[in-house]
């Protein structure tokens, strides 16, 4: 077990640093002053990060994190910090390669590096570990952007190309998500070849839409074109030439808003797993586009139960609304989400929204294969884990792995703690 960290070292520095920040008054300091004030945060940032990392690292070869019932370690670090799951498993990618490239990681230990430059260096080094004194050099002279092309020209020339190839395939994925202003965005990964492929079919509608801003004498920037071009490809493509509708969007909005024509006070107007529109973008959609917009006032569908095992269109559309992402706290997930019976149908032989969950699937797996059990209600289920929690079962699909097959003893950091046991 952990002693008290509020009586560590690092615990009495992240409490001055806490007293520091809560008291500064930038308006009280010069132009040099704010400056330097600058530079020591950000070596503070650096060395944090540095440690960060390292006791990630261990909370991997511990096995520590299954208890919690996270599907990988990168999924329980994105949980304790607050970060997103791709960060999460490049800060663990990372601590696994620098176990291997020693100046490297002294220099992230001594603060030189940020979280970014070590990243970088540590993925071109592990294919070609002698460029690593090169690449530690263009750190600290270089810009990240500068940096990120040189390792990115370390690791092509030492890789084979084909191999590479195959391998950025492999990695491809399509993400999406809605900033906090609302917006919508889109992370693509794909090869060259491919991401080639989307411009030139993109040229001709952003083309097209820059000829449209020009009639009106509408001027905007570049960006702004190709993202109009975007959509209307997306809209060319869904076409198809068919005589059915161009497109699929389901909306959930309430009733009393659809009928307003606006939202008041905590009513909904949304495309679930992309984010709020306006109730007349959602009417508007309804003329060229399947519409699906459940009622919330009219049939309590909440209520709706019977003896089979399968869910109905309307407590599955229930589901939707109530459970727009797995019910386990920290969790967050909205694709691929599995319904699950809390109590067991086998049990109760019964169906209703009340007792059903939507889990995803590593949690679902849990629940249902190793012991693990859902206690509360809606909105406010709770994940408990078994008395002794299985430690078998890989990763899953966010890129936690767990720890190598042979485990080589940590090096002892003199912070005050009892060392934790290997889970």
């Amino acid at each position: 077990m952990f002693g008290s960290v509020a009586d560590t070292p690092v615990g009495k520095a992240i409490e001055l640093l806490r007293e520091t920040v809560g008291t500064l008054e930038p308006r009280c300091l010069g132009g040099d002053d704010a400056a330097r004030l600058l530079e020591l945060f950000a070596e503070a940032e650096r060395l944090a990060a540095a440690g960060k990392a390292l006791a990630a690292r261990r909370v991997e070869e511990t096995n520590l994190w299954r208890h919690s019932g996270h599907r990988s370690a990168a999924s329980w670090l994105a949980a304790t910090t607050g970060s997103s799951v791709g960060a999460a498993v490049g800060t663990l990618e990372t601590a696994r390669r620098l176990e291997a490239l020693p100046a490297t990681a002294e220099a992230q230990r001594a603060g030189r590096l940020s979280a970014a430059q070590a990243r970088e260096i540590a993925s071109a080094a592990a294919a070609d570990p002698g460029a690593e004194a090169e690449l530690l050099a263009a750190a600290a002279s270089q810009p990240v952007a500068a940096l990120s092309q040189a390792c990115l020209r370390v690791k092509a020339s030492a890789s084979d190309e084909a191999a590479r190839h195959v391998a950025l395939h492999r990695s491809r994925r399509l993400r999406h998500w809605s900033d906090a202003d609302g917006a919508f965005r889109i992370d693509l990964r794909t090869t060259s070849d491919a991401g080639a492929r989307i411009l030139a079919g993109l040229k001709p509608f952003c083309d097209q839409a820059f000829a449209d801003a020009r009639a009106p004498r509408r001027r905007e920037s570049t960006e702004a074109y190709a993202a109009d071009a975007l959509v209307a490809m997306a809209g060319a493509a869904g076409g198809g030439g068919t005589s059915g509708p161009r497109a699929v969007v389901h909306v959930r909005v309430d009733h009393a808003a659809l009928v307003r024509g606006h939202t008041e006070g905590t009513e909904v107007c949304e495309v679930p797993g992309v984010g709020p529109v306006p109730v007349a973008t959602a009417r508007a959609f309804a003329g060229d586009a399947v519409f699906e917009a459940l009622v919330t006032k009219g049939v309590d569908v909440v209520a709706v139960a019977h003896a089979g095992r399968s869910v109905t269109a309307a407590q599955r559309r229930a589901l939707e609304q109530r459970d727009p992402t797995c019910v386990v706290a920290g969790c967050g997930l909205s694709q691929g989400l599995e319904i699950d019976h809390v109590d067991g149908w086998a049990l109760t032989r019964t169906t209703t929204v009340e007792r059903l969950a939507r889990l995803c699937r590593w949690h679902h797996h849990l629940k249902t294969y190793c012991g693990y059990r859902l206690d509360g209600s809606p909105r406010s289920w709770q994940l408990v884990a078994p008395e002794h929690p299985p430690d078998g079962g890989g990763g899953g699909g966010d890129g936690g792995q767990g720890p190598p097959g042979t485990k080589q003893a940590a090096p002892t950091l003199d912070l005050g703690l009892t060392p934790a046991r290997a889970g």
